[in-house]
């Protein structure tokens, strides 16, 4: 017996699991028939085969999708997990490698392809809507332009990555109206700056989107179908295929339409969007894939639709393409490194052939006095003969003349970027540098610019109870020279599975092309503009309660932006100028409550106070546009085994705004209430429905454009 003992022991089956980045993945955990082990800190296990000399073994580790592998005597291998599409507590965006949220030294956000199922919404801005910190503004419609500020930052300050691809135009603006979740797997949001790893884009929060992968040990090919219809005359149909070929490729293509007349006229919208994700396994320690994804769409724009100036001709359209390919490699289970190309280009038409249409328009509005400005309210409008104003307001008249006007916007960025892993005892450091040529039509005239990145992040376990975080990023551009932005963080395990963390991080903005380099007879760039910064300080306090059932994630934070980039027009031609300074300081709360194994609900609320410090525009002392002092949001998910229902409601305070036509600078507060659910009729068929603005609440995320009314929408899914 003995030497048979020792010769099982001589053929015990070996491996190493790690995570898609090619990282080892400690702890995790591998079943093999009646036999269980852990993998190491360099990702390895060992176990015994048993009689039968193999086995079917199942590997899973929390926030990670399972796996299960053949394993055969004397033949070590390499396993790759997935992050697991219904995770929400392992972010990959704060560090540049799989962590823990509540070990990631900030304050973040995850959607899964469980939240986007349950709540069925196309348009990724719906979720946005419900992060604490986060203020999303459209111009009411379907396909308006979408803004989205970050704890005080402005609407050019967060970075949007599509698999680790910027989407943002060089300077930082996106327009989110377009983002849908078709091909999204699930989505991470950053709420403080990123410049450390991301560069002079994420000066206020980083948004990052991961496309569906396929799975290559699957030789059947896996996919749904999906229609819906509603108000509005609104199609939407999306249909999806993912799969393996030969154990070694992997794919996932989406395709996917939204269309509707819309409510006002002029307001119809189509976005056709694609997406692909294809992988190939050249080892069991090398891989690559290429992700593209590509929309079209077109909207009509009609204006300020609330105060009755409707443009009956105005039309954007736009095409956005992006591509990139990531070498994924494993020197070691040590050492992991990521190679990756990428190309992303965006073109914007706008086209208002109106012929000088006049409205002659008029409201009622109310003063209420303030420091440093009076708030000015609009009570409603009237009819233009009106000539009396009832008690305590005051009747405004205007005469508004729609003019014709038209512009195209040509951008493209080329990125190549290097990241390594190096894993050692107590923690990791990732490295690495990114190369980018951010380039654009201005003034009808080519441009380009340079960037230069090189990064480094520290993540390193002190004591058993103490993390600490380290980074810096040295950027140098060929407009603005050289900028260091550091950030710190230390995370403090506490009995009773509580974490406290604090934070100081600096971000940068570079400008914008047209800032750069414009070259308009009223107007010029200025090359010699510096990039904008923020100096960002948080505290945090994570706590799970109740054996896991309950979760809380207290912030508080204040920012500082100086260098901000404002028009001058004091001096001839018209130019940009770092010139305005402002702080943002507030708290955020939110949290999950598991009632029940079927029942959970959800709430987030943010209290954010702003200043701006230092103007040429006459507003010291105001608050920041479009940015509400208290916000808030709460859902109820029922999710039994063959029903989901989701149901919420979200907050949004007073907020500081300019209409630019009645003089109205501040805009009310609004409740939006939405339901969703579906059925799992069969195991292949699912009808569902959703009602937005449940309570048809009139409203204006931006002043004189009318948000949709009362939305219903019902379809079916088909998958297989």
């Amino acid at each position: 017996m003995a030497p048979l003992y020792f010769l099982l022991l001589f053929f015990n089956m070996r491996g190493v699991v790690m995570d898609p980045s090619a990282r080892p993945i400690q702890d995790a955990k591998v079943i093999c028939g009646s036999e269980t082990t852990a993998t190491n800190a360099r990702g390895e296990f060992e176990i015994s085969p048993g009689p039968s000399g193999g086995c079917e073994a199942k590997i899973t580790k929390d926030g990670f999708a399972p796996r299960t592998v053949a394993l055969s005597d004397g033949k070590d291998v390499a396993v790759t997990l997935a992050l697991a599409p219904t995770s929400d507590r392992v972010v990959v965006t704060a560090t540049g490698s799989p962590v823990s949220i509540e070990e990631a030294g900030v304050s973040a956000s995850i959607f899964t392809s469980n939240d986007f199922a349950a709540r069925a919404h196309p348009f990724l801005e719906d979720y946005l809507r419900e992060v604490p910190g986060l203020s999303v503004v459209q111009t009411g419609i379907n396909g308006g332009v979408t803004s989205l500020f970050v704890r005080g930052g402005n609407s050019s300050s967060t970075l949007v990555l599509l698999d680790g691809m910027p989407l943002t135009d060089p300077g930082g603006a996106i327009d989110l109206a377009h983002l849908t979740t078709a091909g999204i797997d699930r989505m991470e949001v950053i709420q403080g700056p990123e410049s450390a790893l991301f560069g002079a884009e994420a000066s206020s929060g980083v948004i990052q989107l991961f496309t569906h992968h396929g799975d290559a040990e699957s030789d059947t090919p896996h996919g749904y179908v999906a229609y819906e219809r509603g108000s509005y005359s609104t199609d939407h149909w999306t249909a999806s295929l993912d799969g393996g070929l030969m154990h070694r490729i992997d794919y996932s293509f989406t395709a996917d339409q939204y269309r509707t007349t819309g409510e006002y006229p002029n307001s119809a919208y189509r976005i056709t969007s694609g997406t692909a994700n294809i992988g190939y396994r050249l080892s069991d320690k090398t891989g690559i894939h290429t992700v593209f994804r590509e929309f079209d769409s077109d909207t009509g724009v009609p204006g300020q639709v609330y105060y009755g100036l409707i443009d009956y001709l105005a039309n954007e359209s736009a095409r956005d393409s992006a591509i990139s390919v990531h070498l994924d490699d494993a020197r070691s289970p040590r050492f992991v490194q990521r190679v990756m190309f990428g190309y992303h280009r965006d073109r914007d038409l706008f086209i208002d052939n109106s012929n000088y249409p006049t409205y002659n328009i008029a409201a009622l509005i109310r003063t209420v006095p303030a420091n440093p400005v009076p708030y000015v309210y609009l009570v409603g409008l009237v009819s233009p003969s009106t000539t009396t104003a009832p008690p305590g307001t005051q009747l405004v008249d205007e005469s508004a003349t729609l003019y014709p006007s038209d512009s195209l916007a040509l951008t493209d960025r080329t990125d190549a970027a290097y990241q390594g892993t190096l894993t050692h005892k107590g923690g990791e450091l990732v490295f690495g540098y990114q190369f980018e040529r951010q380039a654009g039509v201005i003034s009808e005239t080519n441009v380009a610019r340079y960037d230069n990145g090189f990064f480094a992040n520290e993540q390193y376990a002190l004591t058993p109870r103490i993390s600490l975080t380290a980074g810096i990023r040295l950027q140098q551009s060929n407009i603005f020279g050289t900028e260091i932005a550091p950030r710190g963080a230390v995370t403090f395990r506490l009995p009773t599975e509580t974490f406290f963390r604090v934070s100081a991080i600096r971000g940068i903005l570079e400008p914008s092309l047209l800032e750069n380099y414009a070259n308009e007879t009223f107007y010029v760039g200025n090359p010699n503009l510096k990039p904008e910064v923020t100096d960002s300080y948080e505290a945090g306090l994570y706590r799970e309660w109740l054996h896991h059932r309950v979760r809380t994630d207290l912030a508080v934070f204040r920012n500082s932006f100086t260098n901000l980039i404002q028009y001058d027009e004091s001096v001839y031609p018209g130019t940009w100028q770092n010139i305005e300074q402002s702080w943002a300081r507030g708290a955020e709360i939110s949290g999950k409550v598991r009632v029940t194994k079927f029942f959970a609900v959800r709430g987030a609320y943010t209290k954010l106070y702003t200043k701006i410090t230092q103007s040429n525009a006459g507003d010291v002392g105001e608050e920041l546009l479009r940015q509400p002092r208290n916000s808030g949001s709460v859902s109820i998910e029922l999710t039994p085994r063959r029903f989901t229902l989701v149901a919420g409601a979200r907050l949004v305070g007073e907020r500081a705004d300019n209409d630019y036509v009645f003089g109205v600078n501040r805009s009310p507060g609004y409740q939006y209430v939405f339901a969703s659910g579906s059925w799992q009729a069969t195991k292949h068929v699912a009808p569902f429905v959703r009602i937005e603005n449940a309570l048809d609440q009139i409203y204006q995320e931006a002043l004189g454009y009318s948000s949709l009314s009362r939305t219903a929408m019902g379809g079916l899914k088909v998958s297989w």
